[in-house]
């Protein structure tokens, strides 16, 4: 599974080491069963790399960083490690990155200081439309811009722990609050824009983590943004996570689903 390696610098105390950042979450809880039924999971072959969100029966959205040459999905999952009768597997027939995400930084082994990873988008097209069941739901694009100081919820199959990878068996769930991104130009090296969302909280113990990008943030229950990128170890006080902000893309997104592949 690729993952971004991002040089980080805290306000305080700057961490030098480059830390991984596929998100993931730390400090959450068992989401409540079947909760986040536009939540999707993300393969490579039989390998977990990403979430998504399924924004219609033949569209999941995620994170460009996420890239690969093949995939495939699950969607309506509460155990990523078991078998679910309600769950259902689609194969990808497309994806459709971004066009103004760098790819070219997905070669590198570390992302150096300065990079701009904005417009961190893809949407795949599933080879078969999803049932629309009462566990798998799409959901819709934002409408208007969230508001500073909302309460996000964010989830995932992301690490759990903040140093080392463990993925958990049951999608986790965490409440965070929607941040000012100068708190977030403060915390990071890298270029923090206006196309970016910051989610967290200041005094850590609470975050998405490695494993988590492309899963949906959802402020005041409505889907804002997308997990892309954040600090290693997870959940450090006074650095919040990156999310793609929604409404910036909401025409790329609308105009490529409507051209099919």
């Amino acid at each position: 599974m690729w993952f971004l390696i991002l040089f980080l610098a805290l306000s305080l105390g700057g961490i030098d080491a480059a830390p991984p950042v596929q998100s993931r979450i730390v400090g959450g809880f068992n989401c409540e069963k079947n909760s986040q039924p536009w939540h999707v999971a993300v393969y490579d072959l039989d390998e977990y790399i990403c979430g998504g969100v399924l924004l219609d029966p033949n569209w999941v959205l995620t994170a460009a960083h996420c890239y690969e040459d093949k995939y495939n999905v699950w969607l309506g999952k509460n155990k990523l490690f078991e078998d679910e009768p309600s769950a259902q597997h689609r194969l990808v027939s497309k994806s459709f990155p971004h066009p103004g995400f760098n790819m070219s930084l997905l070669t590198l082994d570390k992302i150096p200081p300065g990079a701009d990873l904005s417009n961190d988008l893809m949407l795949l097209h599933l080879s078969k439309p999803a049932d629309i069941t009462d566990v798998v739901k799409p959901i819709d694009l934002p409408t208007e811009e969230p508001k500073l100081g909302s309460t996000c919820k964010a989830s995932g199959w992301g690490s759990i722990k903040p140093l080392i990878y463990q993925n958990p068996n049951d999608l986790q769930c965490v409440s965070i609050k929607l941040q000012p991104n100068e708190d977030c130009v403060k915390a990071y090296i890298m270029k923090v824009t206006d196309v970016m969302l910051c989610a967290g909280e200041m005094n850590g113990g609470k975050d998405t983590c490695k494993g988590d990008s492309g899963g949906p943030l959802i402020c005041d229950g409505v889907l804002q943004g997308i997990t892309s990128w954040g600090s290693t170890p997870c959940g450090e006080p006074n650095a919040p996570a990156i999310y793609t902000k929604l409404i910036k893309f909401t025409s790329w997104i609308k105009d490529t689903m409507a051209k099919k592949p």
